[in-house]
């Protein structure tokens, strides 16, 4: 079979790494059936979790969906945003006042130095660059994804509204205090298509996990969806089964439930 894992907010608390019980799980599934990881992350910070809690790469859906990875490393899909899109996009977030960041050729790059970056950086294990014109980068270099940062999370959501009214992209939240910025053309779900395509599986073996709206193409993609016992409350009304544990104790219940037979896709 193949089982498919969102990373944040699924398989890691805030902050959190993998503990051994779990890492030995999936390292043992893993013989028998393959893995896949789907974030919102970046690549970059993808491999080296995979590299230090694994010791060994997958194949990685990162961007949610904008770059796939295999497991050799090789790119097999990279779709970036329209560069004026891009640019006209961080202008217009420079108006609302909300912290944006944008990801160029898998780099991380701001325009302001402050907390939100900083505390990113920690929690997604990356360096991050200052420019002084993130507007003119974008339109130079159209970057992967778009991201913005706030507390507020009535203001992320009417600002995803916004956003979608103004401008040809999907915006999504994928935590708490995130709200990615992608093109309308991706997604977890079509990137597992094509993961399907080219590593020569049937969606009919797949089962993926998630806990946020914007893992919900991804589990409606898969032959069984799973929903962690912590995910949003939509996302768990449209999966084939909820588990009761939470993060990466989820994981493992829905994990054991497939194997054991007791999960049916509802699709």
């Amino acid at each position: 079979m193949v089982f498919v894992f969102d990373i944040d907010g699924t398989l890691l608390e805030e902050g959190s790494r993998l503990d051994e019980k779990t890492r030995e799980f999936l390292l043992t599934l893993s013989q028998d059936h393959t893995l896949i990881f789907a974030s919102g992350r970046m690549y970059r910070s993808i491999r080296q979790l995979l590299e230090r809690e694994f010791g060994k790469l997958f194949p990685v859906i990162a961007y949610n969906g904008a770059l796939i990875v295999d497991e050799t490393g090789k790119v097999l899909q990279e779709v970036t945003l329209d560069s004026n899109v891009a640019g006209g996009i961080i202008g217009f977030l420079r108006t609302v006042g909300v912290h944006r960041q944008a990801y160029v050729c898998d780099v991380l790059f701001v325009e302001e130095n402050n907390e939100k970056a900083k505390d990113y950086a920690r929690h997604s294990d990356v360096e991050y660059v200052v420019v002084d014109d993130l507007a003119k980068l974008c339109k130079q270099h159209p970057p992967l994804k778009l991201l913005v940062i706030d507390e507020d999370q009535r203001k992320l959501s009417d600002l995803a509204r916004s956003l979608k009214e103004r401008f040809p992209v999907d915006a999504y939240g994928s935590f708490p205090t995130y709200l990615e910025i992608v093109s309308p053309e991706i997604g977890k779900g079509k990137a597992l298509g094509i993961l399907a395509e080219v590593k020569g599986f049937s969606l009919a073996e797949t089962v993926a996990f998630g806990d946020s709206d914007n893992d919900l193409e991804l589990i409606e993609t898969a032959a069984v969806g799973v929903a962690v016992g912590n995910a949003t409350e939509h996302l768990k009304s449209r999966a084939d089964y909820v588990t009761r544990a939470l993060f990466a104790e989820g994981v493992v219940e829905g994990v054991e439930a497939v194997l054991d037979g007791h999960i049916v896709s509802g699709h």
